[in-house]
């Protein structure tokens, strides 16, 4: 079915040689973004070491299935055709982030180590630039109009860091800062993007679903699964 929704563009973009006209868009958005597959997790300790009197800390499992909240900003041109047809290309750039809540903590050193109660979160910020390329159909007229299209959209991943902070009965309390470079910076997704126009102002919603494993692989993990899903809600103006 996915691969289905894929090949729509490429046929509509094929019956646009004769599009009517050309629209220029810029948008906002509050992202909501989670991790889903075999090894992600909504739960996950910390593991915190010291060595030479200096502490160092981390996810255990920084890949949450909990919704972390972000904001992206893009800029769309759509070809408008005959009997509503759409073709659009839209460039932008997303700051996601997905949380795990933390229940654990262990603790170790030269001489120990134990494990405690803990309490806080850990989110993964990813920031990333995309592209989406999609098709569709425009509903109504001219001051109330719905855009609906759906197509692939690539991100690239900038960056992808460990940020947490809580409480725990070791020393009360705990945080980490942690560089967590993506196992695929190019993730390939499934776009369905909807936009409810009044005149120039609309309202916009997306729901993307990756395909690409953000994990890296580890001695006890070989081939780890973990993905990310992410929904948008914001605001469209149409420049031209």
């Amino acid at each position: 079915m996915k691969y289905l929704l894929l090949a729509v563009p490429a046929m509509l973009l094929a019956t646009q040689a004769f599009g009517q006209h050309i629209e220029y868009s810029a948008r906002a958005n509050a992202g909501f973004s989670e991790f889903r597959g075999e090894h992600t997790t909504a739960t996950t300790a910390i593991s915190t070491s010291a060595a030479n009197g200096v502490e160092s800390s981390r996810a255990v499992n920084p890949y949450g299935q909990h919704l972390g909240t972000g904001a992206g900003i893009s800029l769309r041109a759509q070809r408008v055709g005959k009997a509503g047809l759409l073709t659009a290309f839209d460039l932008g750039f997303d700051w996601m982030q997905a949380r795990a809540t933390v229940n654990t903590i262990y603790y170790s050193n030269s001489s120990a180590s134990y494990s405690r109660a803990a309490s806080g979160r850990v989110s993964l910020y990813t920031p990333s630039i995309t592209a989406f390329a999609g098709a569709g159909w425009r509903l109504g007229g001219q001051k109330l109009a719905l855009d609906a299209l759906v197509g692939p959209e690539l991100a690239y991943v900038l960056d992808a860091r460990e940020k947490g902070n809580g409480t725990s009965a070791v020393n009360g309390g705990w945080s980490t800062d942690v560089s967590r470079p993506p196992a695929n910076r190019l993730d390939f997704r499934l776009r369905g993007d909807l936009t409810v126009w009044r005149n120039r102002v609309g309202l916009m919603g997306s729901f993307s679903t990756g395909f690409a494993n953000y994990q890296p692989a580890t001695t006890s993990i070989a081939n780890p699964d973990a993905s990310v899903r992410l929904l948008r809600v914001g605001l469209a103006y149409r420049l031209k």
